[in-house]
């Protein structure tokens, strides 16, 4: 039973991000999975139900041992406690279950088991892959209709890593090519990448062999270590086939993620105050609480004061304010701002002067 609830396949949480959006995509129905079952029958509902709920377990801590934790595993055995919904629907000829859980419960669970809770907002990839296609290397396109297409978009959706494919119009074609790709020319597709605006691209190979499949990947963001792309990651390997290749590329992207952006309790309740400006009436308040309750690094949250166009709050964080900023810094709603030497930094007042002051321009609604 275990075995199959790590390799379940979860429901789809995102799809490939259109050019227009920018930066962190927002991953929905964290509470909900679909389960493909034989029949009505209430042991067959039973099992579903349990599938259900580990798909919703791994969605929302990332890593698939998760379902291994003792606290999970006894959870998982007794999905109906947590359950707020369920009903069938078909889906291509197929019988589906569909369950909601309570997602409050679900991410106090992870937090009861000291694991990594991964909220909704993630970091976006742009994927730059050369593939074999008709004995021809080319790079994937986004709208390719190629199986491997497919199969990144199907492990897009399991992992819950949201990525992005360049379109290849006519500035894709002229400013990168297959050997920019396979020879790693990094500074050439950092330029392409600009007009994607995503939090980090890669660069990727899978190419086929006589009995194999050989793959690489690198991924990057955009700041420069002494005027240099340093990888964030650096792998390659061989596998069976071209799915394979696929989903240990986007493992091992998730990995990397997962490592950054899902925060487990360190127990230290660190408190932090951060700001938000260009505010101009109370219902941006209202949805700047709403985005920060989501955020798995704040434990808790209360307005401090709202004077003029900027609201200040005190949070109490689950970990340190290292993974706040990660969080905060791949929303596109948000603008960082350097006070250093400003007249407001000059009169503020600062009672913890080794703990700089967060401040944000709010670009949303």
């Amino acid at each position: 039973m275990l075995k199959k609830l790590i390799n379940l396949i979860a429901l789809p949480l995102v799809v490939f991000i259109s050019i227009s959006l920018v930066q962190a995509a927002e991953v929905s129905k964290l509470e909900e999975a679909d389960i493909a079952v034989s029949s009505r029958a209430n042991d067959v509902k039973d099992n579903a139900l349990k599938e259900a709920l580990a798909a919703v377990f791994l969605k929302n801590s990332g890593s698939p041992s998760v379902v291994l934790n003792p606290l999970i595993k006894a959870q998982i055995n007794e999905p109906e406690v947590i359950l707020t919904q369920y009903g069938y629907f078909e889906q291509n000829g197929e019988l589906m279950l569909k369950a909601s859980f309570d997602h409050q419960r679900v991410v106090a669970k992870l937090r009861e088991a000291g694991l990594p809770v991964w909220g909704s907002q993630r970091p976006l990839t742009l994927m730059w892959i050369t593939i074999d296609e008709n004995s021809e290397p080319t790079i994937l396109a986004d709208a390719s209709l190629s199986d491997i297409r497919n199969d990144l978009t199907q492990e897009s959706a399991n992992k819950g890593i949201p990525v992005m494919l360049p379109i290849m119009d006519l500035d894709d074609v002229m400013g990168v090519t297959v050997n920019d790709v396979r020879g790693g020319f990094t500074d050439v597709v950092f330029v392409a990448s600009a007009r994607y605006q995503s939090d980090y691209f890669a660069i990727a190979n899978i190419q086929n062999q006589a009995n194999s499949v050989l793959f690489s990947i690198k991924l990057f963001n955009k700041t420069r270590t002494n005027g240099v792309l340093q990888p964030l990651v650096n792998q390659q390997g061989e596998a069976a086939d071209n799915q394979q290749a696929v989903k240990r590329m986007m493992s091992i992207l998730a990995d990397y993620h997962i490592s950054q952006y899902a925060i487990a309790s360190t127990g230290s309740n660190a408190a932090t105050e951060v700001s938000f400006s260009g505010l101009s009436n109370m219902s941006q308040v209202v949805n700047i609480e709403a985005y920060l309750s989501q955020l798995s690094a704040i434990k808790s949250i209360s307005l401090h004061s709202f004077k003029g166009s900027t609201a200040t709050y005190n949070l109490v964080l689950y970990s340190n304010v290292d993974d706040l900023q990660r969080l905060l810094d791949i929303d596109s709603r948000l603008s960082k701002l350097d006070t250093m030497g400003s007249v407001e930094s000059f009169y503020q007042q600062k009672t913890d002067v080794s703990q700089p002051k967060l401040i944000y321009q709010w670009l949303g609604q």
